[in-house]
């Protein structure tokens, strides 16, 4: 099965070990991807000896690639993990007749104004109040109280978000948007906790979701900041998650597909939907639920695109602990270094990965993550107090600290 992967990722994390996430031998596997950003570190030529490079900065020039790719070795199954590159995919797909998520499926989860109209047609509730801008259009008035917050409808993460407290600061967060290409959407602001429910799903059918608190909202990042996720294993609120986002993947229908499903829960309880990709989990997610289920999402997204059952425990049971993901961006000094006794000082931590700031005291985008950690306890509360003190331990003055990227071993 000669399978073409679209690559932005760090290439272990999108193609695992020795490209082991890929059910083709390597004469089959065919490799697009990017220099910069891990694209090719690790990179052996006898795992993927059809290597092409190219700067996905240049849209036409990826798919060029792409489509040569296609056309000259007669690729038979594509696959992507990124964002930005699930529509390419899917016209592919579309214009050469081969299997996967088409157009219209992955239209459903990229453009956020289109999920959500797909939602109101067929009488979903959990929405909030949104509305559509035309290229130039002005906000004279906003059907809610409050604040309003400005998004690009093609947007990934939090990068392409601002949150105003009135027209002007919205019609203004609206031009800066455009002026980068995006056409904009604006919606109310939605006070309350965030979830997200990450999903793997066969022909329709779920067969694993893990919900999920962040931390703090998606968009707070900034220098010095904290992101990150727990693990939600019962009570009512998990249920009602579970329950909400079966019914939103019922009415987006992605086929079959590894979904990030986000939700607010409002302080009266009213759950309200975000927004949802058909892609893996980023920021450290996935690592989060290998530890607390076993599963790999990862993996199990680039199985389904390649036409195989994705690879799950036989049996998926609630960790027996509490699980969580903590994420320190830079601090604005700029003093970020590895914190080398960390599994010293913190009890159960599982996975500790350290990245050097490309640009120590700033933070550009919210994956620009410093320190990521995946811990584990007995209880809520203590994962909560242990989350705490990786904060005081990285921000402690280091001494003799390594330079470079580190990543301890997990136990």
């Amino acid at each position: 099965m000669r399978t073409l992967i679209l690559n932005r990722h760090v290439l272990t994390w999108a193609t695992g070990d020795r490209g082991g996430h890929l059910p083709a031998a390597p004469e089959d596997r065919f490799l697009l991807t990017r220099t910069y950003g891990g694209g090719l570190a690790g990179y052996d030529a006898s795992v993927f000896p059809h290597l092409t490079v190219v700067d996905t900065y240049f849209a036409d020039r990826l798919e060029a690639a792409a489509r040569w790719l296609v056309e000259t070795h007669r690729i038979q199954r594509i696959v992507a993990l990124h964002e930005k590159d699930l529509l390419l995919a899917a016209s592919l797909r579309e214009d050469y007749g081969l299997p996967g998520p088409d157009v219209g499926t992955t239209l459903r989860f990229r453009d956020k104004v289109l999920m959500k109209d797909t939602l109101r047609a067929a009488g979903y509730s959990g929405l909030p109040r949104y509305c559509a801008l035309e290229p130039g259009e002005e906000l004279t008035a906003v059907p809610w109280e409050g604040r309003t917050v400005v998004k690009s409808r093609w947007g990934l993460g939090a990068e392409q978000v601002r949150i105003v407290d009135d027209l002007a600061a919205a019609n203004a967060a609206a031009r800066e948007l455009e002026a980068g290409g995006d056409q904009i959407e604006a919606e109310e602001f939605v006070t309350g906790a965030m979830y997200h429910c990450d999903s793997v799903v066969r022909d329709g059918r779920i067969l694993f979701t893990a919900v999920s608190r962040y931390l703090t909202p998606p968009g707070a990042f900034k220098p010095g900041g904290v992101s990150g996720s727990v693990v939600l294993t019962g009570g009512a609120v998990r249920e009602s998650l579970l329950a909400e986002n079966e019914h939103v993947l019922g009415i987006l229908s992605p086929g079959s597909a590894v979904t990030h499903v986000e939700f607010f829960r409002r302080p009266s309880g009213e759950l309200v939907f975000c927004e949802a990709a058909a892609r893996p989990p980023g920021a450290g997610i996935s690592g989060l639920l290998h530890t607390a289920y076993g599963v790999d999402v990862v993996r199990a997204a680039v199985e389904l695109q390649s036409g195989v059952e994705p690879t799950l425990p036989a049996t998926i049971a609630q960790p027996p602990h509490a699980t969580g993901l903590i994420l320190v961006y830079p601090s604005a000094g700029g003093e970020d270094r590895f914190a080398e006794d960390l599994r010293d000082r913190v009890p159960g931590v599982r996975s500790y990965h350290y990245s050097p700031p490309q640009s120590p005291g700033r933070v550009r985008h919210a994956a620009d993550v410093a320190h990521k950690a995946v811990l584990t306890a007995d209880t809520e509360a203590e994962l909560d107090r242990r989350l705490a003190l990786v904060l005081d331990v990285v921000r402690a003055p280091q001494t003799n600290a390594p330079e470079g990227s580190h990543a301890a071993p997990n136990r």
